[in-house]
């Protein structure tokens, strides 16, 4: 009989839990779960990616680098002083560029650049440019047909011995300044080489292809001119630049 009474005495405590307990409806832990941090526009775009806009310390979007109307600087190696400093404008679709340097008396050279920018973005720019310039190098012991060069000249002005690279009349005439003279003809030949140097120059125009990546710029392309290096030549620049995008 007593075991009988416990069961009931249970069965209502039981009965009143359950009767006024809140009830929770089986699908709003997992709506909580499921619901993402997002929300759409009023366009129907998702907002995520907006803070990547917005400038982490005022909190106001940040400035686009322009594509356009803005000038570089910077420096580059190559063509025409080894090591030119360059200062450039890309107005719309028209770049302008110059460069070079002066290094030594013989050592030094100089480029305009004219070009069209066919393809340009905030990060990359695309162009063709004519460019004219000019160059002077004095380098020191140079070998006789190496470096397309065309001719050594030495600086002495004085017939037979103004090339290092002696042609057919030079020869007569070092021959026979040395059979008339041989101090002469040594004093002669010493002054004509100044020391295995020798001073080249040349002018030229060509056509080359520039891109400018980021701050990195590369210019390659080829030209014709007059001096004394062989046509055509190789025009290259390669080097950092600074913009004011």
């Amino acid at each position: 009989m007593n075991r009988f009474f416990y069961l009931i005495l249970l069965t209502s405590f039981l009965s009143s839990s359950l009767l006024f307990s809140e009830p929770t409806p089986a699908g709003d832990k997992k709506d909580k779960e499921e619901t993402p941090e997002w929300s759409p526009d009023p366009d129907k775009k998702t907002r995520f990616g907006k803070e990547d806009e917005l400038d982490p310390d005022t909190f106001l979007p940040k400035n686009q680098p322009k594509s356009t109307n803005f000038w570089v600087y910077g420096a580059t190696i190559g063509s025409p002083a080894s090591i030119n400093l360059n200062l450039g404008y890309y107005y719309k679709d028209i770049v302008v560029r110059v460069s070079g340097g002066s290094w030594r008396s013989h050592w030094n050279g100089g480029q305009v650049d004219l070009g069209y920018t066919f393809w340009k973005t905030p990060v990359i720019a695309h162009s063709i440019s004519i460019v004219a310039g000019s160059f002077n190098v004095d380098p020191y012991s140079p070998e006789v047909g190496r470096g397309g060069q065309t001719s050594y000249p030495t600086g002495l002005n004085i017939p037979g011995y103004q090339y290092r690279d002696a042609k057919y009349e030079d020869q007569f005439i070092r021959a026979y300044v040395a059979e008339v003279n041989p101090d002469l003809a040594l004093l002669l030949e010493y002054k004509s080489r100044d020391t295995q140097k020798v001073y080249l120059k040349q002018q030229y125009i060509g056509l080359t292809y520039d891109i400018l990546l980021g701050n990195f710029f590369l210019q390659l392309g080829g030209g014709i001119g007059q001096g004394d290096y062989k046509n055509p030549q190789i025009l290259m620049q390669m080097g950092y630049l600074f913009d004011t995008r």
